[in-house]
């Protein structure tokens, strides 16, 4: 039996393919010239924490997790270029309308770009909640994020129940937002 160096190629494939999606989902977009810059050396903030921020929203509202009491805010951090943040916003949209008017509400805490750059992205991929902007990286510098995607999480008490850069699954996200109160 003669083997082709194609025939080879072929049984790698799916192995290939997994070693991809997991180096995805463990690396997420480390950029430290993007998320945080130019910030006062910022650590996540522990369970607990409370965490409040407002930033401008690509339609004019300045909103944050105090803009929702009384609710679970689910802030997802990321970026247009960050293809780790386009797969966890896909996973997010399930997920956001399952909780859709349950007490919930989501928000896409962009990073580091101007207000055009989000609003032409927009409008190929627009998301179904509110974008948020942080151009200046200020909150994101303050909330220690320094990798994209980062998910974080607020309780219906406004403290942070949890934070963490990587891309998170659907179940995953559902058990945090049941953690948090919901």
């Amino acid at each position: 039996m003669t083997t082709t160096f194609s025939h080879v190629l072929r049984s790698w494939r799916p192995v290939l393919a997994a070693a991809v999606f997991v180096s995805l989902l463990l690396l997420s977009c480390k950029d430290g010239a993007t998320a945080g810059k130019g910030t006062a050396a910022g650590k996540p903030p522990a369970p607990g924490t409370k965490v409040d921020f407002q930033l401008p929203s690509v339609d004019g509202r300045t909103l944050g997790p105090r803009s929702f009491p009384g609710q679970v805010v689910v802030v997802d951090f990321w970026a247009t270029w960050c293809l780790p943040c386009r797969l966890q916003a896909q996973i997010l949209e399930p997920v956001y309308r399952d909780y859709k008017g349950r007490g919930v509400q989501f928000l896409a805490a962009n990073v580091g770009e101007t207000p055009d750059e989000v609003k032409k992205f927009l409008k190929e991929k627009p998301f179904p909640y509110p974008v948020l902007l942080d151009s200046d990286q200020e909150t994101a510098g303050k909330l220690g994020v320094f990798a994209l995607p980062t998910l974080l999480v607020v309780d219906k008490k406004g403290q942070v129940s949890y934070i963490q850069s990587g891309i998170a699954d659907g179940d995953t996200l559902r058990q945090l937002i049941k953690k948090a109160g919901s």
